[in-house]
């Protein structure tokens, strides 16, 4: 697992360079209208209500803002083990999600149950979930995915094909890791192996 750390700081780079926009447009929104109700509050005689539409949009940005800055957060942070799959997915969704919407598409995913145990260190975890979702968004891209069960293995599979091709580096580092990761005009998958849904033992 030596690569790990190394590949996922390398996804982890590129998914804050593609959302850097959109937490650098809702901040740039927020200072905006601050600006506006800050010096037009300075005005004598200015009313509340003249106010408050500012101050509403300024409320609104910051609404956009704060997941995006808790998802990215979240990825500073160390997975506990065993890495449960939902978990390790869901700051990822957020940000990879509002990519998406800023190119006119969408990324809906489905889970099948509340927690998913899966295989693996959690900077393992995150660069193929990365990897998965980097190749798989793209401008006016609509994404449906499924976190479920398959035959023993937990399967993430997300309609809407592919932006780029799986890097050759990241496919050899998922067979090493006895994970599937896969991609093609129609579909990206990854498939890990899975532990115990309870009492599961940390070192298993």
């Amino acid at each position: 697992m030596g690569d790990a750390p190394a590949l996922w700081l390398s996804c982890f780079g590129r998914l804050a360079g593609r959302s850097a926009h959109e937490l650098k447009n809702p901040l740039n929104g927020l200072a905006l209208n601050l600006e506006v109700v800050r010096s037009r509050s300075a005005r004598a005689g200015t009313e509340g209500s003249a106010l408050a539409p500012y101050a509403v949009a300024a409320a609104s940005e910051l609404e956009r803002t704060i997941p995006l800055v808790d998802a990215l957060l979240a990825l500073a942070r160390p997975l506990p083990i065993p890495v449960d799959l939902r978990s390790a997915l869901q700051p990822l969704s957020v940000l990879y999600g509002a990519i998406a919407v800023a190119g006119g598409g969408s990324l809906v995913l489905e889970y099948e149950s509340e927690h998913l145990f899966v295989k693996g260190d959690g900077d393992t975890v995150r660069a193929l979930l990365a990897e998965a979702l980097d190749v798989t968004i793209g401008a006016n891209l609509e994404v449906t995915g499924k976190l479920a069960d398959s035959d023993g293995m937990l399967s993430l599979r997300m309609i809407g094909g592919a932006g780029r091709p799986i890097s050759a580096r990241m496919e050899r580092f998922a067979a090493e890791q006895d994970i599937r990761l896969s991609s093609d005009e129609d579909e990206t998958a990854l498939l890990f192996p899975t532990l115990a849904r309870a009492g599961v033992d940390s070192n298993t």
